[in-house]
């Protein structure tokens, strides 16, 4: 069986999907290989084209009723649509934005597998599936047919209105905040169409909110730092197994929901009120998620990796007494399956070396030996009598899971201690 982790704090299992291709009904007018094109690449309109492995040094801008079949291209610029057939792009990168927009006829498809994109994903009016993909912007779905968000990370916000045929998101890790409204069908948020829970769990490290919508609406498995809102919905929303959420405000039925876990990186932040001043450590990144991605099978594992959001300390107190800064995880769940996050193994280092700061000892994955980063783990230290000033600090993380590992997406927190 090909199988698959994905981590977000984390890992999510699940069996991999082959998607995409051409018709036999279009033949392809042009195909373009293992080049690299200068400037913008235009597709004239009504025109087929199959790209694999090109480099585009600029936009990628497809004309009306034409069609797009693409391999492990390279787009540096934005990838853009407009009353195109259908846009399918199967690997490597996109620099820039995605956007596809049916303006009048309400057709087309614009799919997104295996890819990396560098600004948004934007839909209007097609169908939009975006699998095994991780979007740094936000994902904006405006009168879009359906909606799949599967295996995938956006670090923005997710925002859905207007799917008449459903809404799917399943080992979808979402960094903002992710709003379904005025839909229809089958919308499933990590749930089956009778409210059971998906394999592949979610993860909103924002709000979740569900408005207006006219489907059978149904959440599972999913785990919402923020509030999960339902509002105007008909029928109500109905809560499935393993759904935590940091609050509910609404009209929901069905099972309760847990409270969500709280931690300094989610793998989210807390960040405690500084020791008076003198001492204190913060959160460099605006963002509060390590999302580890999808986790590779080996022969005997899976692995994932990643590295923790850095850590700056700061200590200009009299004396310059020791001090040092520790952590420890949480076990992963995923809607309530517990994994032991003795398998997450680091190894600690310094950013930017400033008040005598010593990285921690690294740890290695209890999948090898040890207890992992179950127990307290130092991140960094520095010694009585060390100098003033500032040290940021980092680890690299190396989850090490055994192949019997449930399927799910798996949340843990990670919580800082400092003691000085």
């Amino acid at each position: 069986m090909n199988r698959a982790i994905k981590a977000a704090t984390a890992v999510a299992a699940g069996t991999a999907l082959a998607l995409g291709g051409i018709s036999a009904a279009h033949a392809v007018d042009t195909e373009l290989g293992d080049e690299v094109v200068e400037g913008d690449l235009v597709i004239p309109a009504g025109e087929d084209w199959v790209l694999g492995g090109t480099t585009i040094e600029g936009d990628l801008i497809i004309g009306e009723d034409a069609w797009v079949d693409a391999t492990d291209i390279v787009v540096t610029g934005d990838v853009i649509a407009t009353d195109s057939y259908g846009v399918s792009i199967d690997g490597a990168s996109v620099g820039g934005d995605v956007s596809s927009a049916s303006l009048d006829l309400r057709a087309g498809f614009l799919y997104v597998f295996d890819l990396e994109v560098g600004g948004s994903v934007d839909a209007t009016g097609v169908d939009l599936e975006v699998y095994d993909s991780s979007i740094a912007g936000e994902l904006h779905a405006d009168g879009a047919n359906y909606v799949d968000l599967v295996r995938s990370g956006v670090t923005g916000d997710v925002w859905i209105s207007g799917a008449d045929f459903g809404v799917r998101f399943a080992g979808a890790t979402i960094g903002g905040s992710a709003t379904i409204d005025g839909s229809s069908r089958d919308l499933l948020v990590s749930a089956d169409a009778t409210g059971g829970r998906d394999p592949l769990g979610s993860i909103v490290q924002g709000d979740l909110v569900l408005s207006g919508n006219t489907g059978n609406l149904r959440v599972a498995g999913t785990t919402v730092h923020g509030e999960l809102r339902a509002t105007g919905n008909t029928p109500v929303a109905q809560i499935g197994e393993g759904v935590v959420a940091g609050s509910v405000s609404g009209d929901v039925e069905g099972s309760a929901v847990g409270e969500a876990p709280q931690g300094d990186q989610s793998i989210a932040v807390v960040v405690p009120e500084p020791d008076a001043g003198e001492f204190s450590w913060s959160i460099e990144s605006t963002s509060r998620l390590v999302d580890l991605g999808q986790a590779e099978e080996l022969q005997d594992r899976f692995r994932a990796d990643g590295s923790i959001q850095p850590v700056r300390v700061q200590d200009t107190r009299a004396g310059d007494p020791a001090w040092s800064l520790s952590a420890v995880v949480s076990d992963f769940t995923a809607g309530g399956e517990p994994v032991s996050s003795k398998y997450l193994g680091w190894t600690p280092g310094i950013v930017q070396q400033g008040g005598g700061a010593l990285a921690g000892a690294a740890i290695v994955s209890g999948f090898e030996r040890g207890d992992g980063l179950s127990v307290s783990r130092t991140l960094a230290s520095a010694a009585d009598g060390h100098e003033r000033g500032d040290a940021v600090v980092g680890a690299e993380l190396l989850l090490d899971l055994p192949l019997d590992t449930p399927t799910g997406n798996y949340s843990a927190s990670l919580t800082f201690t400092a003691l000085g």
